[in-house]
């Protein structure tokens, strides 16, 4: 008898070892790829700054796996435009990543919420997530279909089936995604708004590193003497890598007219790629002093003699 039911029990055990918790799909390889390397915020504002891209939106994109399924994991997807007019367009949608279960093609299925100030709540973690299907609506006709190849990753959908689905989808189907690269630090993008300024344009957007901050600006602005002791300092800033800006502040809470802004910049002609720091007369928009660092720098600094600040790279979310 106690020999049968030692067998009963790893009978048992055996069949749970055999029963997934989750499918091979998430359990590694393509899907839990993608949702490591794309997690994060990502933004063009450096595309924004080039004379070729003058049409280009700024575009800011937030992307965050929020559960794990048996067929596959889901991530937020939010697209945040801003066109030349200021004129500001947003989109949540939400993921599902499916993949075969022998191969790296991986399928991205967009869903629309059908209530969109509770997909906002999730979104912004005011509201623990839960996926209710009766709250989604599926999109499968927009699916995009791509795999890995080494370290890049392409996908796309067919564009005349998803069309389709645009007039039910209103302001926000400027914004779906049609087609994504991605190849490092770089995301590119296409959306239906894109196709507007021709079938090869995209949004190439990188991904955003943030700073923690601290600037002291001296009373005399930049005609301070030497020895002026009338420093006013601000801690606690926090800066982005792709055009974060501050405005700099007198201790009692006055603006000083002047703002420090962070950004990579590639000057071509150089062959040159860095991380730069300005200091910008709020006024005139203007760029009045600089300094450089290795585009992959943790910390970045300066000492003008009348304003002085230090920037250290924050850890990852």
């Amino acid at each position: 008898m106690r020999a049968a039911i030692l067998l009963i029990l790893f009978g048992l055990l055996a069949a749970c070892q055999t029963l997934p918790g989750r499918s091979m799909a998430t359990a590694g390889g393509a899907p839990i790829r993608l949702d490591a390397a794309l997690a994060g915020d990502w933004d063009n504002h450096e595309q924004t700054k080039q004379a070729s891209a003058v049409a280009t939106p700024h575009v800011r994109e937030t992307l965050r796996m929020v559960d794990q399924r048996r067929d596959g994991s889901l991530w937020f997807w939010r697209l945040q435009s801003t066109d030349a007019k200021n004129v500001s367009t947003s989109a949540l949608w939400l993921m599902l990543a499916t993949t075969t279960e022998n191969g790296n093609r991986v399928t991205l299925t967009p869903y629309r919420a059908l209530d969109p100030v509770a997909a906002d709540e999730m979104f912004d973690g005011r509201r623990k997530f839960h996926f209710d299907a009766a709250q989604w609506a599926e999109l499968a006709p927009c699916a995009q279909t791509g795999m890995w190849k080494n370290a890049q990753f392409r996908a796309q959908a067919d564009a005349a089936a998803c069309s389709a689905l645009l007039p039910g989808l209103g302001e926000s189907a400027a914004l779906l995604p049609l087609r994504i690269a991605l190849d490092g630090d770089m995301l590119h993008t296409a959306t239906f708004a894109d196709q507007a300024r021709g079938a090869d344009a995209q949004i190439d957007t990188r991904r955003v590193r943030w700073f923690s901050c601290w600037a002291a600006i001296n009373g005399g602005g930049p005609k301070a003497r030497a020895g002026n002791q009338d420093w006013h300092m601000q801690k606690d800033l926090r800066l982005s890598s792709e055009g974060g800006r501050v405005e700099l502040r007198w201790r009692d809470g006055a603006a000083s007219g002047w703002s420090l802004e962070l950004e990579r910049v590639t000057y071509a002609e150089r062959k040159l790629h860095v991380l730069q720091l300005n200091v910008i007369d709020d006024a005139s928009g203007q760029t009045i002093d600089y300094v450089w660092a290795d585009p992959k720098a943790q910390s970045i600094g300066f000492n003008l003699g009348w304003l002085q600040a230090g920037l250290t790279e924050q850890a990852a979310q």
